[in-house]
């Protein structure tokens, strides 16, 4: 009984600081979900920068992911993606293909999302443009910034969107 108690207390100690930094470090963010995207190829169907971490599916398509401190030990995840290569820029990577996942957390990074059946969920603070299938008043796809209702994925790019407080 009495190592029951010690453990349940030095747990309950733990849990106050853990709690407190958990609450100290989401002051200011935001949240952006994306179901179902597509847009036209040229056009990004979300193109996001954001401190925090994004998580999400390509349906078909391409993701570009700039990571401007490589050696940041949490670097971008990419899986089940058919290409790969270097660039456009010194800091980032193109991954390509059907039905592949990507994840991007703990640092910033500026992703640019092409294609259809996207799905993206981001936590943190930043921007984002996002863009649908124009002439399209459905099946282009959903998405919700910082908690609020769905809405239609739009014709043309949105002008920037704050994702968080202080994007």
């Amino acid at each position: 009984m009495r190592r029951l108690v010690v453990t349940c207390a030095s747990l309950a100690a733990l849990a106050a600081p853990a709690s407190a930094l958990a609450l100290h470090g989401t002051t200011g963010d935001g949240t952006l979900v994306v179901k179902n995207g597509s847009a036209p190829v040229r056009v990004p169907v979300v193109a996001l920068t954001i401190n925090g971490a994004a998580i999400g599916h390509v349906g078909h398509g391409k993701i570009v992911i700039d990571d401007p401190t490589p050696n940041n030990h949490a670097g971008p995840e990419v899986t089940g993606y058919e290409s790969r290569k270097d660039g456009p820029t010194d800091t980032a990577q193109t991954w390509g293909g059907t039905d592949f996942t990507f994840r991007a957390v703990g640092g910033k990074y500026t992703i640019l999302i092409y294609g259809s059946k996207v799905d993206v969920v981001a936590v943190g603070r930043g921007t984002v443009t996002l863009a649908g299938t124009p002439d399209t008043t459905v099946g282009d796809g959903k998405y919700s910034l910082n908690g609020d209702a769905f809405h239609s994925l739009p014709g043309t790019p949105t002008a920037k969107l704050t994702i968080g407080a202080n994007g």
